[in-house]
């Protein structure tokens, strides 16, 4: 990618502006106020960094271009500097969805199988059973964490996988490092852990923090990371693993795609945009403060959270919830079961914070 001197003076003035100014442009409050705010699927709402934006846009004229090699291994080579690694433990994928759906194609295969918290996030338990591999599901524990004991003691000579959702998804709450690390070393050699770390630049619990340093170790582990939540690139699809290098290789192999020349071009420009990512962080964990104090002066209980996403309980049936909030133009997450009570929203701009506060209020005197 070639770019010119009036390129670098119109990102560098972007950046000189203050991530504020960026964030302004990339929030929904310029939207017409017949959209919907929509809180359901935990996007990230500010979007793309102002250097990504410009990666971005001057890829279009290649659209007609595959990634060339050279690109694609100076991301990896990237990735692996971000993590203080070597680029033999990074495979890139279109999404982390991606890369879930080949671990379970591994991992599933000739009768293996698997066990994950219930609830969880999905797209590698359920491609693991349609591919006709079991999965044991391991209901959270009462602080709606995963609940570690149980799933240890559901372990057998059949078990090929564990599945971590770290910070969980959809109750948001997060196990520590250690907890983490003592759980796999009393796992049996045979069986790989997969670390799901797509929220945990949200995190801000004790310990909780990545694993990946775990993949140097004597168990199988399989770390996963994605662009689609604070880097803002949930339609790009741009995800990565990190793991042992024969690991690696064969979820290489394993991959049913690779990334788009957007998706590339923009998360090598979006890892070096640290002052915008920073600026977007504070600002989802300022209005995640401010919906669990809210939640709190309404007595509606709610899962400790650390992803930028927030499970409460509404104190009625989800549908009703969900209609009240409907009625104002609010689209809220679905049904999680048993939870039959409990949301999950997404924290979105300020604006859409403040519409969502006063339809939660609202709906609790309707």
């Amino acid at each position: 990618m070639t770019v010119n001197r009036r390129d670098l003076l119109t990102a560098s003035a972007l950046l000189l502006a203050g991530p504020a100014f960026s964030l302004r442009a990339a929030s929904a409050d310029a939207v017409p106020a017949a959209r919907p705010v929509v809180l359901c699927w935990n996007e990230n709402p500010y979007g793309p960094s102002p250097a990504a934006r410009l990666a971005v846009s001057h890829a279009i004229q290649e659209g007609c271009r595959y990634p060339s090699e050279l690109e694609m291994q100076d991301l990896s080579a990237a990735l692996a500097r971000h993590e203080a690694t070597d680029v033999q433990h990074i495979v890139t994928g279109t999404g982390s969805g991606e890369l879930l759906c080949a671990l379970a194609l591994l991992c599933g295969r000739d009768g293996g199988e698997f066990i994950a918290a219930e609830p969880t996030y999905l797209e590698l338990p359920d491609y693991a059973l349609g591919l006709g591999a079991k999965v044991t599901f391991v209901p959270v524990d009462a602080r709606l964490c995963h609940d570690l004991p149980a799933m240890q003691a559901a372990v057998s000579p059949r078990t090929r996988a564990i599945y971590l959702c770290n910070p969980n998804n959809p109750t948001g709450t997060a196990l520590g490092a250690a907890e983490i690390r003592a759980f796999i070393e009393a796992l049996p050699p045979h069986v790989v852990t997969i670390v799901d770390e797509a929220y945990m630049d949200f995190a801000t619990g004790a310990d909780v923090r990545s694993v990946a340093e775990l993949v140097n170790g004597e168990r199988s582990v399989v770390v996963l990371r994605t662009f689609s939540k604070l880097h803002g690139m949930a339609g790009l699809r741009m995800g990565y693993a990190i793991t042992r290098p024969d690991i690696a290789a064969a979820l290489g192999r394993a991959r049913m795609t690779t990334p788009n020349l957007f998706a590339v071009r923009a998360a090598r420009a979006s890892l070096d945009d640290r002052k915008f990512l920073q600026a977007t962080r504070n600002r989802i964990l300022a209005s995640r403060t401010r919906i669990t104090g809210v939640l709190t002066q309404l007595n509606l209980r709610y899962a400790e959270p650390q992803g930028n996403f927030i499970f409460f309980d509404t104190g009625m049936a989800l549908a009703t919830f969900t209609q009240r909030m409907k009625a104002r133009n609010i689209l809220v997450g679905r049904l999680f079961p048993p939870f039959d009570s409990w949301c999950r929203i997404t924290i979105g701009t300020e604006p859409e914070v403040d519409s969502f506060l006063r339809a939660l209020r609202a709906s609790q005197h309707s």
